[in-house]
Order: C-alpha cells, then sequence, then structure tokens
C-alpha cells in the first residue's frame, strides 16, 4: 500500500513529512499502536527542521499525544501536548481526555482553553473539522467532553448544557444521553426520538445526516453558561440506580427496634424479608428536581402500539427506560424494556440484561434479578461491570455455592479489579467473617478510590460489628464520591438512630428519600425515626404512604399496624393486621400483635387461637407466648 521512499532524508522535506504523517495515521487506524508512537516519535522529530510550517509542528504535536492516549500514557500524552492547546483544537482536546483521566486540576486547566475553541467553532462554523486528522472530534463529541469536564469539576448546570448541545446535534451520543439522565435534567426523550418516515441507514458504517451538525430538531432549550449553577439531584443508576446493598427487612425490623416498638414485649422473630413490591402509582414518581435544560412540555407519543423497531424506536426504549430508571421509577422501566424492544436485543444486549437485572434487584424480585444475570455471565462469562450487583444478590438469597463460584471466576479474570474484591467481601460476610470482609473492601477502594459502593458496603460491615463511628466515616467516603447514594444517606440514619440520635437520623433518612421517594423502605425509616421523636401522627402519614405507594408491602404495613395499636386506634389497627396476616401467614409476631389486639377488643376465642399460632411459629417466644396465653384465661 505504501512505497519505500527512496533516497535520503534532508533534513525533514514536506514531502517526507506528509508520508511520515500518512504511514502514522494509517497505522492509528490498523491498531498498530506500537508502530503508531515510534512512527509520531520520528514526525515529531523531523518537525525540528521545518520551523516556518508551524501546522506540521502542532500536527505532529496532535498524533503524538493521541497516539499516547490511545495507550493508556494519559500523564506523557498531556505533557507532549500541554503547550500547544491554545493553539491547536486537536491538542486541547487529546488534554481534555487526559485530564478527564488524571484530576481536577488538570481539568480546570483544560476546560478554559478547550470552551475557547468550542466559541471559535461556533463562529467559524465546523467545516474545518471534517479536514482534520485521524481521532479528532465532531461537534458533538466537542460538547460532550466538554459535559464531562465540567461534571469532574461538580459544575453541574454546565454539564447538563454541554450535554444537550452535544445531543442536539447528535442524538445517538448515548454517553450525553446517559449523563443528562443521572443528573436527572428535564429534556424530552420522545421528542429527541421522533418517529421517522424513512428506515434507518444500513450497512458497516452508519453516516449521521447533514441535518444533525447543521441545523438540528432539538428536544431542548438550552440556556446560558452564565445561569445561575446548582446541582444536580442525581448522578448514575454505576450503576446508576443501585450501586449498593439492598435494605432488607429483616436487618431494618432488628437494628431499628421495630418490634420492640408495640405496647408489650413481642416474640423475637420479625419479618424476614419484604414480599415482591406492586407498581407505584405515577404520582408519586415526579416528585424530584430538574436541572437545566428545561421542560419543553409532554412528550412525544413516538411509542405508540404501531411502533416500528427501527433505530430511533430502539434508542427511544433504551433512553425512556433509562432515564425512568434514574428516577428509581423501576416497573415503569422494566415495563418499557420488556414491551418496547425487539427480542433479540431484549434477550442478547448485555446492557438490558445488565439493567433489567439491577431493576429487579432494586424492587427486590431477587429470583428474577438472579434469571437476568445468569444470563447476562453466559453471555459474557468475562465481564466484571456491576459483578458487584451481582455478588450482593446472591449475598442476600444466601447462596454460598453460588457466591464462592463467581469469586473464583472473577478471580481469574481479574484480581486486580475493585468489582473481585467486592464479591469477596459478601462471602466473607455471608459466612460471618466480618474481619475479612472489611479487608476485602479495603482492597476494593485501595484499586479504586472512587469506588462508591465498596465504600459502603465496608460502612455496613462495620455497623454490623457495632463500629457505628467508622462506618459514619465510611459512609461519608462513599457520598464524597457520589452524593446521591442514597445507601450511604440510609447507613448513617441507622448509625444515628442506634446511637439514639434521632434528630439527625431524621435528616438523613430524609435526604435519602429525596433520592429515591418511591422506597418504602426510607419512607418506613423516616416514620420510625418520627416515632422516637414523638411525632405519631406524622410517622402514621409517612406509614400511610408508604401503604399507598405499595400496598402489598408487608414492612409498612406492619408499622402502621403497630403503630395504630400503640395510639390505641384499635379498630384500624384490627383491620391492617388482619390484612397483614394474609400477606405474612408465618410470622409469629403478625399472629402474636393480632392475637393481644383480639384480647384487647374481648375476642378471646380469636386471640387464643393466632397466640397458640404464634407459638408453633417461634418456639423460642413460648415464655412470652405462654404469658399472654394465661392472661387471656384468667380474664375468662
Amino acid at each position: 500500500m505504501f512505497r519505500a521512499s527512496s533516497g535520503t532524508l534532508l533534513g525533514g522535506s514536506i514531502e517526507d513529512w506528509t508520508t511520515l504523517r500518512e504511514l502514522t495515521e494509517h497505522s492509528i487506524l490498523q491498531n498498530n499502536l506500537e508502530t503508531a508512537e515510534f512512527q509520531a516519535e520520528l514526525l515529531s522529530s523531523l518537525c525540528g527542521a521545518m520551523r516556518d510550517d508551524h501546522r506540521a509542528r502542532l500536527d505532529s504535536a496532535y498524533l503524538y499525544g493521541y497516539v499516547l492516549y490511545l495507550r493508556g500514557k494519559y500523564t506523557q500524552a498531556a505533557l507532549a501536548v500541554r503547550t500547544h492547546r491554545d493553539e491547536s483544537f486537536g491538542c486541547c482536546y487529546v488534554l481534555a481526555r487526559c485530564a478527564l483521566q488524571l484530576d481536577e486540576e488538570r481539568c480546570s486547566e483544560t476546560l478554559r482553553s478547550l470552551v475557547a475553541h468550542a466559541d471559535r467553532m461556533a463562529l467559524n462554523g465546523s467545516g474545518a473539522v471534517s479536514e482534520a486528522l485521524c481521532g479528532m472530534p465532531d461537534e458533538a463529541t466537542l460538547h460532550a467532553v466538554l459535559g464531562h469536564l465540567y461534571h469532574k469539576l461538580e459544575r453541574f448546570e454546565e454539564s447538563s448544557v454541554s450535554h444537550a448541545r452535544a445531543l442536539a446535534l447528535n442524538p445517538y451520543l448515548w454517553e450525553s444521553l446517559r449523563a443528562l439522565c443521572d443528573m436527572r435534567a428535564g429534556f424530552s426523550v420522545g421528542k429527541l426520538y421522533r418517529k421517522r418516515r424513512d428506515p434507518p441507514p444500513t450497512g458497516h458504517h452508519i453516516k449521521l445526516r447533514r441535518g444533525l451538525v447543521g441545523k438540528p430538531h432539538t428536544p431542548f432549550k438550552v440556556p446560558g453558561t452564565d445561569a445561575k449553577k446548582k446541582q444536580a439531584n442525581g448522578q448514575q443508576l454505576q450503576q446508576p440506580f443501585v450501586r449498593n446493598r439492598s435494605i432488607p427487612t429483616s436487618s431494618l425490623l432488628k437494628s431499628t427496634g421495630m418490634a420492640s416498638a408495640a405496647p408489650t414485649a413481642t416474640p423475637t422473630n420479625a419479618f424476614s424479608r419484604p414480599r415482591l413490591l406492586t407498581t407505584p402509582p405515577s404520582k408519586f414518581m415526579n416528585t424530584d428536581k430538574s436541572v437545566t435544560p428545561e421542560h419543553l412540555g409532554a412528550p412525544s407519543t413516538f411509542g405508540g402500539p404501531n411502533l416500528n423497531f427501527q433505530l430511533d424506536g430502539i434508542f427511544f426504549a433504551l433512553a425512556k427506560s433509562y432515564k425512568s430508571a434514574c428516577k428509581y421509577d423501576c416497573y415503569k422501566a422494566i415495563r418499557i424494556l420488556n414491551e418496547e424492544l425487539p427480542k433479540d436485543v431484549l434477550e442478547t444486549m448485555p446492557f438490558v440484561l445488565a439493567n433489567l437485572g439491577k431493576l429487579h434487584f432494586e424492587v427486590v424480585n431477587y429470583e428474577m434479578a438472579r434469571k437476568y444475570f445468569t444470563t447476562l455471565r453466559d453471555i459474557q462469562p468475562a465481564r466484571l461491570t456491576d459483578m458487584e450487583i451481582f455478588s450482593t444478590l446472591l449475598w442476600h438469597l444466601h447462596d454460598q455455592v453460588g457466591l464462592s463460584n463467581l469469586c473464583h471466576e472473577l478471580l481469574d479474570i481479574d484480581r486486580l479489579a475493585p468489582e473481585t474484591w467486592c464479591c469477596i467481601g459478601n462471602l466473607f460476610s455471608l459466612n460471618k467473617d466480618h474481619e475479612e470482609s472489611i479487608k476485602a473492601f479495603q482492597r476494593a477502594t485501595q484499586l479504586n478510590s472512587k469506588f462508591t459502593y465498596a465504600y459502603t458496603l465496608q460502612g455496613h460491615e462495620y455497623a454490623s460489628n457495632d463500629a457505628f463511628d467508622t462506618a459514619k466515616t465510611c459512609y461519608r467516603k462513599a457520598l464524597a464520591t457520589n452524593s446521591q447514594h442514597y445507601n450511604a444517606y440510609y447507613g448513617l440514619g441507622m448509625c444515628c438512630l442506634k446511637l439514639g440520635q434521632y434528630e439527625e437520623c431524621l435528616l438523613h433518612f430524609e435526604k435519602a428519600r429525596s433520592i429515591n421517594p418511591v422506597n418504602v423502605i426510607l419512607i418506613c425509616c423516616c416514620g420510625v425515626a418520627l416515632e422516637k421523636l414523638n411525632h405519631q401522627e406524622k410517622a402514621l402519614q409517612y406509614y400511610e404512604l408508604a401503604c399507598e405507594l405499595q400496598p402489598m408491602s408487608s414492612l409498612s404495613l406492619f408499622k402502621k399496624a403497630q403503630l395504630l395499636l400503640a395510639m390505641g386506634k384499635y379498630n384500624s389497627a384490627l383491620e391492617n393486621f388482619e390484612k397483614l396476616v394474609s400477606l405474612a401467614p408465618d410470622e409469629a409476631t403478625v399472629h402474636f400483635l393480632l392475637g393481644q389486639l383480639y384480647q384487647i377488643v374481648g375476642r378471646k376465642q380469636e386471640a387464643v387461637k393466632e397466640l397458640t399460632i404464634a407459638m408453633n411459629l417461634d418456639p423460642k417466644g413460648n415464655q412470652l407466648i405462654k404469658s399472654a396465653l394465661e392472661k387471656c384465661h384468667q380474664q375468662d
């Protein structure tokens, strides 16, 4: 393909330089990166004798930095292009990509130059980009990188504006769409992927239409970058929406003293796990605040019954589902994926399988979650992403064999991955070896200091050992890496609850609920804190809200009935306990409290029956139940 040049290099002529540049670009395109780095070094050296050709020096610096970036040599690449960042758009772009992999100081330094290049591009048009060297970004990619830089510097409103502009130019730029969803920005997915009459382009290369760059149809109303800054309400679902261990009902009841909150003593065992949740009403979903870009009315009716599974339809369904998941509208997200995706995409796309697994995990549908994660591992046996969630799922299912096998497989894949050590930590935790579990989670954070999930799991382990101060430190580290990690706020709240710091406890639970407003566990936690502060009527309102959100939630119904009993509202309490018996027929606590309630209202025969059932279900609580039965007979 390339003819060897004849003669010698006389100080580096422009012809030699042009030939070598083409060779370097070809090596990059062929992924011969070692060769490309060697050629780029030579290319930069040849520029020494070409003092009058400033363009050649800038292009050489860009190609050299770009190759170093592709090889993962981020610091070296940044140094290679740093001095040219104001003159060369390509060099500034490479520096920005490197800065995202390095530190905030480099991001701040690069941002000013990249914004200046973006302004010049907007003023002069983006035609120059089309004539650029290989790897040079288009305008949409430029705004996406700006969005990432702003986000890393915690300038969330400007980040949302940049990602909105990127999507307006290229609606298929998934990383920008995902970033907007993670920040809970208000935008219409329906307008972004409006149904088109023409079929999508086919072939190996999908060429974006000129209209995407020239005059886009934008679903955003993009404000200026000088708008008032405010932090976005949400970040990622890295695992977005489930980057943390779910909150089992058993631990909640045990740790908050829910059973002991009754007017009389209860048997030792309380609820072990909440039942499968039901779909919450949609009116409770839109409680989160949005950041710019602003809402622009109702979404398009694109996803109708006659939806064709074309490219826009698939992107529309995936985007709509992910946006719902980021707002913790899990049932809606699941329904969209199941109903609006082609069968092949639904059953074989790893992203879809992983998200279905995490969504079912979030709503405590553990068996269905295991099904999707198992299918995911069959398709991608070497996958590490989301395996920390799968390991926590196996922890909840008490699947020691499955969790042990997963640990061995992940160790074979990559023993230096934080996901691997989270899995190992969960295995030690399941075996009640809390000390080794903590060491494993610490190892995960050493491998990745930004791994929010590992800090939270570490906090859970310290809390289980009653080391509440250390647990709080771990939860705060988790929040330092992701301020929207609601389970870290839950962990802080539980620590404060056990320490008797009820006002602070309520603040943490309310913060967690502001992030995930439809989680009945968090709503019940707020109710427990209010009970501790003697605000019974307010606590009752929270329990009623939880029951309205998920009528089949045994936890919320139990807390509501228990509080009504404590408040002396026996008729209402009786009605709720009788519903609860049908939801949790094997819970001794429910039968015991119902028996006591029957005794209070004078229904002695039903009281004896319920207390007898409680005694059969909980032999350890026999003495308490026998005492209650004796009192019942004494009244006779």
